[in-house]
């Protein structure tokens, strides 16, 4: 069990390395030069973990989404406050969410057109719908959300806001204003639970 752990932390920390790579450098250089001098590790080690580039783009792939999961899990509020921080972890507000974000578009982009990391991406992105039907099932519960209202359409809609704000964020700078993002999402919650 000890190996498994010293696996897990190593692939870990290489998942880690690209997705700073990829930040910084782009798709082009996420090599296994580069990510292994980012990671501090030879070369040789990386392709041990990661046999070919499509495993390492997938695992980043699932590294987002398990840090994601990881932080939403951790939550404590409820109602809308709940909602609030849960749609929160989506958008580059810091400079891990960031990172996380510019690693998904690049990826997302290059699943386009790489029949193999295509169902990673999808996998990453049906877990974004997730939290947003979540959101909105939780603004249900708390009475918040207008029972005029289709939820599965308004999930849809939260999910095409939050990508809009998250991309503007990103082109916004390195870490952007949050107020504007925030407000934009507040005012866009606070809509739903009227007609």
């Amino acid at each position: 069990m000890p190996r498994r752990i010293d696996v897990e932390a190593r692939n870990a920390a290489i998942a880690e390395a690209s997705l700073r790579v990829l930040e910084r450098d782009g798709l082009a250089g996420l090599s296994v030069r580069g990510v292994a001098a980012e990671a501090g590790i030879a070369a040789a080690s990386l392709r041990r973990a990661f046999a070919t580039q499509h495993a390492l783009r997938e695992y980043c792939l699932q590294l987002i989404e398990d840090r994601v999961t990881a932080r939403i899990a951790a939550l404590e509020p409820t109602g809308r406050a709940l909602v609030d921080e849960l749609l929160l972890q989506l958008l580059p507000l810091d400079k891990e969410r960031r990172l996380e974000l510019v690693a998904q578009v690049q990826l997302g982009v290059l699943s386009l057109t790489d029949r193999e990391l295509r169902p990673a991406a999808i996998r990453l992105s049906e877990a974004v719908d997730r939290g947003c039907h979540a959101a909105i099932q939780i603004l249900t519960e708390a009475g918040q959300f207008s029972k005029g209202r289709d939820p599965h359409y308004e999930a849809q809609r939260l999910r095409a806001l939050l990508d809009g704000i998250a991309m503007h964020g990103l082109w916004s700078g390195e870490l952007p204003d949050a107020g504007p993002m925030l407000s934009m999402l507040a005012r866009h919650l606070d809509e739903l639970a009227g007609p």
